[in-house]
């Protein structure tokens, strides 16, 4: 499997606009071919940043999803990272 890791500055300052904003993108980036799950935040240390983590199965898929989010959100910084070992925690 395969990760972008996305980062955005001029997040909104509302939260509510935050939370608006990020279901769009989720939305948005649910029905890209190969999605697996997603998240979607704002920067703890940084409040005009926020940071996306999609994961997707193939890096075919990966490098569309960054492509697609090049070429339409102004800003966007994206790096690929193929997920070498997933660990969970307990319940």
């Amino acid at each position: 499997m395969w990760m972008v890791l996305g980062e955005q500055g001029g997040a909104p300052a509302d939260r509510e606009a935050r939370a608006a904003q990020f279901a769009h993108m989720a939305e948005v980036t649910r029905g890209c071919p190969g999605f697996v799950r997603g998240w979607w935040g704002a920067d703890e240390d940084d409040p005009q940043l926020t940071h996306a983590l999609v994961v997707l199965d193939t890096l075919d898929n990966a490098r569309a999803l960054k492509r697609m989010v090049e070429e339409n959100v102004a800003g966007a910084r994206l790096r690929l990272m193929e997920i070498g070992v997933e660990v969970q925690g307990m319940p």
